[in-house]
């Protein structure tokens, strides 16, 4: 098993947000077994021994498939509940990643991520808001290689177009894809780019923790009294229980959204020294 690191953490964390992704670590997905991480690992074409820092990492989705490959993995996160999975999921089977207990903010050089530290630096739907110039600039100079984001080239996945719509509250692109772009021309890197479709996984232990969930969908704070009477019966409405037979043949319960949420995500590659992708 490869250790965990506990850096000092950066006060600029969003709390709230650690929070609430420390408390869905339990139900998140682990394995690669989807579209998208197939799509992804394809398109970030890694060579034999490259070593790969894992951005955002979460309980594994990526981490655990690419050090079975044989790849030497750091995987970061802020949300110790992720990590704590991903440590056992280490343990198990002997894999040689390194947890570090990191959000974007924080000092990198000081968890041994400085420069030129990995091959290849990724991060996957962890890029969504804050300095996006800064954590662009973070992950070109940790990697000796290449490195790449993906991050959503519609609507934000944190809202909810038809449940704004319902509400009567307004929704606006994300634009992180530009600012992602205009850094690297800051740093004359020649991106390439590609694109594809998700839909938001919504699977949660119990109706209220749907139902805060999808609260967070709808923006920020305060509802307005109409507003939250409008949320309350679309919540009422459209969180559903459903039961899924577990490995011990036990019925588990868990409540889901009735309709997908579709998110469209862009790869950004590049090449650290200027060159093109290859």
């Amino acid at each position: 098993m490869m250790p965990t690191t506990h850096g000092e953490q950066s006060s600029t964390i969003n709390r709230d947000s650690q929070a609430y992704w420390n408390k869905r670590a339990a139900t998140f997905t682990r394995d690669a077994t989807s579209d998208y991480e197939r799509w992804l690992l394809d398109l970030l074409a890694l060579e034999a021994d490259d070593e790969v820092l894992d951005m955002g990492c979460a309980t594994g989705t990526l981490a655990v498939p690419l050090a079975r490959a044989g790849h030497r993995v750091h995987g970061c996160d802020f949300a110790e509940a992720m990590l704590a999975i991903l440590d056992e999921r280490t343990a198990t089977e002997s894999l040689p990643i390194t947890c570090h207990l990191l959000a974007w903010e924080d000092d990198w050089e000081a968890a041994g991520l400085g420069t030129d530290s990995v091959d290849v630096a990724f991060a996957s739907r962890s890029l969504m808001s804050g300095d996006v110039p800064a954590c662009v600039r973070k992950l070109d100079a940790t990697s000796r290689s290449r490195a790449a984001v993906v991050v959503p080239d519609s609507l934000l996945p944190s809202r909810d177009p038809r449940l704004l719509t319902y509400l009567g509250r307004s929704a606006r692109r994300a634009r992180i894809v530009r600012d992602v772009t205009r850094a690297l021309a800051a740093l004359g890197r020649i991106p390439v780019f590609a694109t594809t479709r998700t839909f938001r996984p919504m699977r949660f232990s119990s109706f209220d923790e749907a139902r805060a969930d999808l609260r967070r969908l709808a923006g920020p704070e305060p509802f307005t009294a109409r507003e939250q009477r409008l949320f309350d019966a679309y919540a009422a409405q459209h969180v559903v229980r459903e039961d899924l037979t577990g490995p011990s043949e036990v019925a588990e319960e868990h409540w889901v959204l009735d309709y997908r949420l579709p998110v469209t995500w862009a790869f950004i590659g590049w090449s650290t020294d200027g060159s093109e992708w290859a």
